[in-house]
């Protein structure tokens, strides 16, 4: 029997999560930035693209601490759901844009 066990140093984990922890601050300046410099009209989809990174950076942020691979399975599971709930929103505005303009 095979071990699904993923052997990964801490010293790995560690540098991956205050990597991701860095990005994350990084994001938030930039998102900050983007919204002060928008039009009202625009909030909604710069706060979608930032959900966007944001469930991005948490899918990396467990996923540096699972254990085995069914974990990491059952994350890209999560991962993918969280996707196409995002896909089923970003469509809903374009699509309620599109028909504004008609």
């Amino acid at each position: 029997m095979m071990d699904n066990g993923l052997n990964v140093p801490f010293q790995v984990r560690d540098l991956a999560a205050m990597s991701l922890d860095n990005i994350e601050k990084a994001f938030a300046l930039f998102f900050d930035a983007a919204t002060r410099s928008i039009a009202p009209s625009s909030a909604e989809t710069i706060a979608l693209l930032e959900r966007v990174i944001l469930v991005k950076i948490d899918y990396a942020r467990k996923l540096a601490l699972a254990k085995d691979l069914t974990e990491a399975t059952a994350l890209q599971f999560e991962y993918c759901r969280s996707q196409v709930e995002i896909t089923t929103y970003l469509i809903r505005i374009i699509s309620d844009s599109t028909d504004s303009l008609i």
